[in-house]
């Protein structure tokens, strides 16, 4: 299914039974999804896709829910944010239940930290 979402700053929750939900990011500010604890991660996926011109991060639910990503085998985010690239950046998360893995999709350079 698709989570067309926007409006205003906006903090999203996602949550382990949104396995296979794109989330369509048209939110006016810079926004944050925050990924479900990886422990309950294994075989859920998630789409993010940015529509919106400010930005969108992917965060783990702590520290030691480690995000897999471009350069980084602990990270805590993943940021789209280069202006000439957000519209039409995504990414494509995958658990395994003990990482998270985070599959870059479209122009932008993800930020990993």
């Amino acid at each position: 299914s698709i989570n067309a979402a926007s409006g205003g700053a906006a903090s999203v929750t996602v949550v382990a039974s949104d396995s296979g939900v794109v989330f369509v990011n048209k939110y006016a500010s810079a926004t944050t999804y925050t990924l479900p604890t990886v422990s309950l991660g294994a075989g859920k996926w998630f789409w993010f896709f940015n529509v919106g011109a400010a930005g969108m991060i992917i965060a783990s639910a702590g520290s030691l829910d480690d995000i897999i990503a471009d350069g980084d085998a602990a990270a805590d985010t993943v940021t789209y944010a280069t202006a000439s690239h957000m519209i039409g950046s995504a990414c494509l998360v995958i658990g395994d239940g003990t990482n998270w893995y985070a599959l870059n999709i479209g122009a932008t350079t993800a930020t990993v930290a």
